[in-house]
């Protein structure tokens, strides 16, 4: 899988596998603290305007309906929040084991 993976990269024009990757891992160094924030701020947006919403539904079923919405919207950001984490924190091996 790794010759593949090397010989893509030499046929997108790097020398050698090693120059190809330096720019995906200044990209995931230089977004992944942003991304984090910007995962956490629109996360707390949309968490206060469901809970806006479902603090003035009259509605047991509307209240019902955005507490669902909420929990699921709570439950993708914090996967999204871990997975750019990972991803974060994973950069350096992956590189060691795309170059080795």
């Amino acid at each position: 899988m790794v010759p593949v993976i090397s010989n893509f990269f030499s046929f997108l024009g790097a020398d050698q596998a090693d120059n190809a990757l330096n720019p995906i891992y200044d990209a995931i160094t230089l977004i992944g603290p942003y991304a984090m924030a910007i995962v956490v701020a629109l996360g707390m947006v949309y968490g206060t305007i469901l809970g806006v919403k479902m603090a003035k539904a009259e509605d047991a079923k509307d209240r019902a309906t955005y507490q669902k919405a909420l929990v699921n919207g709570v439950i993708g950001f914090v996967a999204m929040l871990i997975l750019i984490a990972v991803l974060y924190a994973i950069r350096g091996p992956l590189s060691d084991w795309m170059n080795s």
